[in-house]
């Protein structure tokens, strides 16, 4: 949607007609994805500068500096903003529309593109993009086929599979040359082996630190909320890991989490706790005043303590009840699949896409955006911000080489 907003305005700003600007929605309505994005609140973006935001995609971040100065998050307030639709700041900067609703998100989009006459086309959904030798030809689900000049090719990641995103744009982009990474989910649940785990699904443990160590390396470290789910860890800290643990895991390289309970003590505080404590009624009442009741009765048997009234524990059971506190350790099995992901990790080599116009280095007239890119943060807004950064520029240089284009061929026809 940004991508044909973006280009509809400059081809007008241009003076120069470039043509219909059409929109190939695979669904019945637009942005499906897009309106059940933070948990169907939509983090549009963040309030951090343009450094923070590359910083968030870590190495392949400087690839985003061209369409960060092209559209960034002061753009974006100003977007929604002209279609009447007001944003609001929350903890870490995050920014959500005022409703809460991503759907007035979405709408708001739709508002725009109808004021710029961009045509939509429903269940369209695309399964050949061929180049010609002025252009390209599209072809969809529906009979016919679309020619045109210039493809945005926005399709999305494999990640929420009901919403149309199945990952197709990935195998158009092979189709036509493109190299593509492993696909594997980003910023999704962990599964872990942990009985102590078992039966506690939708328990949340805040105030947590969780640690990723990968190959017997200390890789992450994350502090924050983990809420356990069927089959090992979810909630805000482990999505903040899991973009390493996946790495990681593609490797080959074995993972184990130690999860601390207690991240603002050091051991020797946490033993001096645990001393006082002394039995193992004790114990209990203390790890029950920062974990709820049933996680501590689960540990304290887990860590073979058991229930003995007032008796004085050893100072051996003692140690290692502290070690378990500032360190639980589970073997992480895998991830949990793309459809409880927030985001797809891979996607086209960023060596085969020019930054300064998200243009395709081995077919000129595509551009491609998005997730469909080899580029990942951290939850926040920033991925997002992404996508409509990367629309934009993307949606601009197309309207501009279209221009080009004509004007060109225009200046041709006069010279005979």
């Amino acid at each position: 949607m940004m991508a044909a907003l973006s280009a509809a305005r400059r081809g007008r700003a241009l003076g120069v007609d470039i043509g219909r600007v059409l929109v190939l929605e695979r669904n019945q309505t637009l942005g499906k994805k897009l309106a059940i994005t933070g948990k169907g609140r939509a983090n549009v973006t963040n309030t951090g500068s343009v450094e923070d935001f590359v910083h968030a995609f870590g190495p392949s971040g400087r690839f985003l500096y061209p369409a960060f100065e092209s559209f960034f998050s002061d753009g974006l307030r100003d977007l929604f903003a002209e279609a009447g639709l007001e944003l609001k700041t929350e903890r870490g900067g995050r920014v959500f529309p005022i409703t809460d609703d991503a759907r007035d998100v979405v709408q708001a989009l739709a508002l725009l593109l109808s004021h710029e006459h961009v045509d939509i086309r429903y269940l369209a959904r695309v399964n050949e993009i061929s180049p010609t030798a002025s252009g390209w030809i599209i072809r969809t689900t529906t009979p016919g086929s679309i020619r045109c000049k210039t493809i945005v090719l926005a399709s999305g990641g494999k990640t929420y599979p009901g919403t149309g995103s199945t990952g197709d744009g990935y195998e158009l982009l092979r189709r036509l040359g493109h190299s593509i990474s492993q696909l594997y989910p980003g910023l999704v649940p962990l599964r872990c082996t942990a009985e102590w785990l078992a039966g506690l699904d939708g328990v949340s443990l805040a105030g947590v630190a969780l640690e990723v160590w990968a190959d017997g390396r200390l890789a992450d470290r994350r502090q924050g909320e983990i809420v356990i789910t069927a089959h090992g860890i979810g909630g805000p800290a482990v999505l903040a890991v899991s973009l390493v643990v996946g790495a990681a895991l593609e490797r080959g390289e074995p993972v184990v989490l130690r999860l601390d309970l207690r991240p603002l003590q050091t051991f020797q505080q946490v033993r001096e706790d645990i001393e006082r404590a002394a039995s193992s009624n004790g114990v209990l009442a203390y790890i029950s005043k920062f974990t709820p009741r049933r996680v501590a009765l689960r540990l304290i048997d887990a860590w073979g303590v058991g229930l003995h009234g007032k008796a004085t524990l050893s100072k051996k059971t003692r140690d290692a009840i502290a070690g378990n506190v500032k360190g639980i350790s589970m073997i992480c099995t895998g991830m949990d699949p793309f459809s409880s992901a927030i985001i797809t990790v891979g996607g086209v080599s960023l060596q085969e896409v020019d930054p300064r116009s998200m243009q395709s280095r081995i077919h000129p007239g595509l551009f491609v955006v998005g997730e469909l890119l080899d580029i990942q943060a951290v939850t926040g807004g920033f991925n997002l911000q992404a996508a409509f950064s990367t629309g934009f520029l993307a949606g601009k240089c197309a309207a501009e080489s279209v221009a080009k284009s004509l004007i060109s061929s225009n200046i041709k026809e006069l010279k005979r």
